[in-house]
């Protein structure tokens, strides 16, 4: 798991320059490839694809359903992950987060072949919010399932 390579000849002059944050989150990411399961690299492999697809391949066109389809996939996943890879998951959301924010959305600097500042920073958000959007929903599941299992009435309550 690796961050986008954006394109650009390696000999340009004006080649593209990763931010620290970019890198940072390069860093983490290849520092977790082996301690994650098999479903939460799911979970990062989904939401990579899906936000390079809807970013940063210019001859392609991410339709709703696509994107659904990942997220339902993602929420499968995260289902059979453990505390400390859902704690590991959220140190990437917000670093790639931080990796959007080291980036200027309104900068229209190309990059690469079709490829400009500004979507490098949609990739990250969308790769972002996606993990984020996950384990948010997998937390809010959790907290249902823990509320079905308390005693609805009050009057049988221990104390």
């Amino acid at each position: 798991m690796t961050t986008p390579k954006t394109g650009g000849d390696e000999g340009m002059k004006n080649a593209y320059r990763k931010t620290p944050e970019e890198k940072a989150y390069g860093r983490l990411l290849d520092d977790s490839e082996e301690v994650l399961s098999e479903s939460a690299r799911t979970v990062l492999e989904k939401a990579h694809a899906t936000a390079y697809a809807g970013n940063l391949v210019r001859n392609y066109c991410l339709q709703p359903e696509e994107y659904d389809e990942a997220m339902a996939e993602m929420r499968r996943a995260a289902a059979e992950l453990t505390d400390r890879e859902c704690k590991l998951l959220a140190r990437i959301w917000r670093t790639a987060l931080a990796a959007a924010a080291s980036i200027d959305p309104d900068d229209h600097t190309h990059i690469g072949y079709g490829v400009y500042l500004v979507d490098l920073h949609h990739y990250y958000r969308v790769a972002s919010g996606m993990v984020e959007d996950t384990l948010l929903e997998k937390w809010v599941e959790e907290c249902r399932k823990a509320a079905e299992r308390e005693p609805e009435d009050f009057d049988d309550l221990p104390f």
